[in-house]
């Protein structure tokens, strides 16, 4: 389903129930009968909806700005990778294959394997630092007089330690939620501005629909998109393995267009 569809679902629902708790309310209290809890009730529910606005919106753009960490993390790390496959040439073709197959097997872990776990939000297996090692393993000891190939060496070897570090912010970021706390203040908080709103008086019935329906649907929308963007790399908007996609393609070039 898509995710506009998911979320107009969601607002629908909570502005019914909303309606619903209105109604019975109306019941026994309505709404006209109330105008004595406004000077107070108004100056409480302005105090709660600021105080509840600031830590949404701060939750809100928390969980945007690690959205677009975790996108920028993965085409990082993919162009490292790629810089790593460059780099090899510099090696003996022994070495030399040996590096590349470690990148593409590591590449393809990540994709095929990590991606996946990421999604579900499991643990991921250590296959892929295995692999890092083995992109290590062939140019651990290696020196040379020659200063361009020692450089590539050194660009191998501080390539393979920028991938791990790369990889390393891309598991905790997608293991990185908002919490059961900050969950605890987030869905109580709106059933306390919730609460403290039906308490008001309005001159109408209908107004009192109208007043709860919107200020319960807005509400409901940013816990939505706080829920959505809370893992990166799951839920709606979930970022998708395009950079290692690309980096396999970038693999192929090198091979069929420079190497010797």
């Amino acid at each position: 389903m898509a995710i506009w569809l998911q979320g107009l679902l969601f607002f629908l629902m909570v502005v019914a129930a909303a309606s619903v708790v209105v109604a019975l309310l109306q019941k026994f209290a309505p709404p006209t009968t109330r105008g004595h809890n406004n000077e107070l009730g108004t100056t409480l529910f302005e105090l709660l909806t600021v105080l509840y606005a600031i830590v949404l919106a701060f939750v809100l753009i928390t969980a945007w700005e690690d959205k677009n960490e975790a996108g920028h993390v993965t085409f990082q790390e993919s162009n490292q990778l790629v810089e790593v496959y460059w780099a090899a040439a510099a090696l003996e073709p022994a070495d030399r294959d040996e590096v590349r197959a470690a990148v593409r097997a590591y590449t393809a872990e990540v994709i095929e394997v990590e991606w996946p776990a990421m999604r579900e939000q499991e643990p991921v297996s250590s296959e892929g630092l295995l692999l890092l090692d083995e992109m290590r393993a062939p140019v651990s000891g290696l020196q040379t007089d020659d200063d361009v190939e020692q450089a590539r060496l050194d660009t191998v070897r501080d390539g393979v330690a920028l991938v791990e570090e790369s990889r390393t912010d891309r598991l905790f970021t997608a293991q990185r939620g908002l919490g059961p706390v900050m969950w605890t203040v987030l869905v109580p908080g709106a059933l306390l501005v919730f609460a403290v709103m039906l308490t008001l008086g309005t001159p109408t019935r209908k107004y009192q629909f109208v007043l709860v329906g919107l200020i319960s649907g807005m509400v409901a929308l940013m816990l939505f998109a706080a829920y959505q963007l809370e893992y990166p790399f799951s839920r709606g908007g979930a970022a998708d393995p395009t950079a290692y996609e690309t980096a396999i393609e970038r693999f192929d070039v090198i091979d069929a267009e420079y190497s010797q």
